[in-house]
């Protein structure tokens, strides 16, 4: 696509930030770019060694597609009392054209540029041939050209209020300013600090300065050109990844061309140093790169996948039954631009679908203009468009169309906690029809055995919990805990073989402290860590979405309310390695937490597919969640539990229902746990109110619950211990009913070893099969106060030799 309209500029053929490469012997600094009827004339300063001695020059190469440059020439004759070099800018005056640029006299073996240095100005016709150099006084006409004192990166711009003065900055005492109406007579106006290399231009009746510091490139901006403030942070560009740049970025020179056929960019020019260890002082290469708002710099540097060896992907990672026709509406209309809500198309601020070009300044520059708007439409489409971490802001739409797709980068470090962040942020819709993917694989190692595949010609493995506090490396082969776990890919090193940590991202779209937020008709796909964070939200749809994960990725959750109230989850279909619904509120959001609504989901997950929990420290209440759907069609093991509700480190938990639920291949259908885990250490108290002791859990109702294939027993347990005084602290999980629950064990064999004395599980991670075997096959309970069982059949398999309830410290009772 071309961007640029008539300058043919395509930016989906750049293919790196490189203009003119440093060689063994010519290195290419300080660049200045003019264009004229669709070329591009780059001037500069040519390095180049010949044996002992360097020389100077002004170079010029030129492009009229910013992809193709010609053999640099030299402008100017090696002079060592001279050595012209570092133009500034191609100024036109009265009809002519002036090349500014300085002399860097080294006649005496000098490194750098004597007291003699100046600055001078070259005329020129067709900008490839120039005049004589002509001295410009800038001191002044009564300042003697030997009393000028050393002034080196001059850059020459018109007024912007009477358009017959122009200035002149140039390095020295910081940056010098002086003007002059004729280019002869000049007179002296003032200095400000500031870096070298000084491009001066004006914006929107600013003036900007862009400058180098020690390293970067810098921005100031004045009104009057007598008070400057800083216009934004230094900026580095992607200097951390280019060998070629690895000592310095420097010398930014800003071509408008804004006003060629409406592009609205501007194109940077800068160079990079890598001196090689000082062999070649002065060496360096010349980049490029593209904004439209001086902050966003689209860099063209292509990702560089961290663990290039990783990202493969097996048969059983994926489920390929997900009815995404059901879900998703491929269909949906894209939005059109009006005064009231514009668009925003990422591809208008330099994105490009290219495979493996990272496009995250394309995102943000879009995300803040649409917010420097007033909010609109970010539109992305036609193609898959590699990023890294983009921030959203109020009253914005991102709307990925069906044949659009917003990809993760697969680089370490372009990721900073989440692919997409939006923090505080109101009004904010998510939609469209089209993919946001994580390329999770890429985050994590191989794993040790290959997706387990039910198949009919074969018999289900044995059911084997292993016994409570078996490490994960000491488990049998027999055991559901080692066959899932070694099927999981994790980021850590989990079998200490000093590889270290992938240094993931924690979630793939991180929604912080917002309100009023829709995300529907939307797939998100491969996530790296947690598919979807909603965190201290408030006022929250997710209605058609589609999570569509490799199933095993290690931490992979689907859905994660996290300190957030008033939250509708609404027809999604989740498949995924981690817990698939997760409601929980650690010690961080630092509230409490109130009406959740879950309904018409389906869930396939290794882990649990509805869970409250582990992360519990705030309270959480009046939880509805009804007419969902948890199986796992194709994998063995089963998924780990179906409804997980679980306080470990001091939450509340109370006014819970959950009613007609389908359950299939879920190896336990419900597991409810108190414990006293206390993850965020809560000092000691006798007070076994202090969440030391743990939390409650409190007026549970689970209706109408239909599982078939389940595995291991339902687990719904308090707990009892010991205090430093030897005092018994019983916390008892209360007010429980189970109406109409109906259950068919899978009828293989069982390997059960159930110990002598069940141990009160007090700060384990609350999971059922880190609990070990019980005496029951249908339901187990202990400290409970007030549990009816109303309507409960479970149907055992042939090889069961246990009954079918024990009930241990539980007062039976009717809610």
């Amino acid at each position: 696509m071309t961007i640029l309209g008539e300058t043919k500029m395509n930016l989906a053929k750049i293919k790196g930030p490189v203009v003119l490469a440093q060689t063994e012997k010519r290195g290419y600094r300080d660049p200045a770019a003019f264009y004229h009827e669709g070329t591009c004339y780059l001037y500069f300063t040519m390095v180049e060694q010949e044996g002992t001695e360097q020389y100077f020059t002004i170079g010029l190469s030129k492009s009229r597609d910013f992809i193709h440059w010609s053999e640099p020439v030299s402008l100017t004759e090696r002079a060592k009392e001279k050595e012209y070099s570092s133009p500034g800018n191609l100024f036109a005056f009265q009809g002519k054209y002036y090349l500014c640029m300085q002399t860097y006299c080294r006649e005496n073996g000098e490194v750098y540029g004597n007291e003699k240095s100046r600055i001078y100005t070259m005329e020129t016709e067709d900008f490839e041939h120039f005049e004589e150099p002509v001295l410009l006084k800038v001191k002044g006409d009564n300042v003697r050209e030997e009393d000028m004192g050393r002034m080196i990166d001059p850059c020459l711009l018109r007024d912007k209020d009477d358009p017959d003065k122009i200035w002149c900055f140039y390095k020295q005492n910081g940056v010098s300013y002086s003007w002059s109406y004729d280019m002869v007579h000049w007179t002296y106006a003032g200095r400000t600090d500031c870096g070298e290399n000084v491009c001066a231009l004006t914006i929107d009746d600013t003036y900007y300065l862009m400058h180098s510091p020690e390293n970067g490139i810098g921005l100031l901006k004045s009104e009057d050109l007598r008070h400057f403030e800083e216009a934004g942070p230094v900026n580095f560009l992607s200097q951390s990844r280019w060998p070629w740049a690895k000592d310095r970025i420097t010398a930014g020179f800003l071509l408008d061309m804004t006003k060629e056929a409406g592009a609205g960019f501007y194109m940077l020019f800068y160079h990079g140093d890598n001196e090689r260890n000082g062999t070649f002082p002065f060496g360096a290469s010349i980049g490029m790169a593209v904004t439209k708002d001086l902050k966003n710099y689209i860099t063209f540097e292509p990702e560089e996948p961290t663990y290039p060896n990783l990202g493969n992907v097996y048969e059983g990672d994926y489920y390929r039954g997900i009815p995404r026709e059901e879900y998703i509406d491929k269909s949906q209309v894209i939005p059109q631009a009006s005064p009231e809500r514009p668009v925003f198309d990422i591809r208008d601020f330099g994105a490009a679908a290219i495979p493996g070009r990272v496009n995250t300044a394309a995102f943000q520059a879009a995300a803040d203009a649409c917010e420097a708007a007033g909010g609109g439409v970010i539109l992305v489409q036609d193609g898959s468009y590699v990023t890294g971490t983009f921030y959203l802001y109020d009253n914005t739409t991102l709307f990925v169309a069906s044949n659009g797709e917003i990809e993760a980068t697969r680089e370490n470090g372009r990721i900073k906690t989440a692919l997409l962040v939006a923090e505080g942020t109101e009004n904010l819709v998510i939609t469209g029809g089209g993919c946001i993917c994580g390329n999770g694989e890429w985050y994590v190692y191989e794993p040790k055995l290959k997706p387990a595949l039910l198949r009919d010609d074969r018999p289900h493995p044995p059911t084997h919990l292993a016994p409570r506090g078996t490490a994960d490396r000491m488990l049998p082969e027999t055991a559901l805990r080692y066959n899932y776990r070694r099927r999981i890919r994790f980021s850590e090193d989990k079998y200490d073989e000093n590889v270290g940590s992938t240094q993931r991202p924690e979630f793939m779209v991180y929604l912080k402290n917002c309100r009023n937020v829709r995300m529907e008709n939307i797939v998100l796909k491969d996530a790296m860590a947690w598919t979807l964070n909603l965190f201290a939200c408030e006022d929250v749809l997710v209605k058609d979405v589609v999570i569509d994960n490799n199933r095993h990725v290690a931490n992979t959750d689907g859905i994660d309310i996290t300190g957030s109230s008033r939250v509708e989850i609404d027809h999604c279909f989740i498949s995924t390695a981690d817990d698939g619904i997760v409601v929980k509120n650690p010690e961080n959001t630092g509230t409490d937490m109130s009406e959740i609504h879950v309904h018409d989901c389906q869930v396939i997950t290794v882990m649990n597919a509805f869970k409250i929990g582990t992360e519990t420290r705030w309270n959480i209440s009046d939880i509805l969640v009804e007419r969902c759907r948890f199986f796992m069609p194709d994998l063995f093991p089963g998924t780990t539990s179906g409804i997980a509700i679980e306080s470990a480190d001091g939450s509340h938990i109370q006014n819970v229902t959950v009613r007609d639920i389908e359950m299939k291949h879920v190896t336990c259908p419900i597991f409810i746990c108190l414990n006293m885990r206390n993850r965020y250490g809560v000092p000691y108290s006798c007070d076994s109110s202090s969440p030391y002791w743990g939390g409650r859990i409190q007026n549970i109702l689970l209706e109408r619950i239909h599982a078939e294939d389940m595995e291991v027993p339902c687990i719904l347990s308090g707990f009892q211990a010991a205090g430093k005084g030897g005092e018994t602290v019983r916390k008892g999980i209360e007010d429980i009913t189970i109406r109409g629950f109906r259950a068919v064990y899978l009828d293989n064999e069982e390997i059960v070893n159930v110990p002598e004395v069940i141990e009160e599980y007090l700060d384990g991670y609350p999971e059922n099969n880190l609990f070990g075997d019980v005496d029951a096959y249908g339901i187990w309970a202990r400290h409970c106060d007030r549990l009816a069982l109303e309507g409960v059949d479970i149907v055992p398999r042939s090889a069961n030799t246990r009954e079918r309830i024990k009930l241990y410290d539980v007062e039976e009772g009717r809610n």
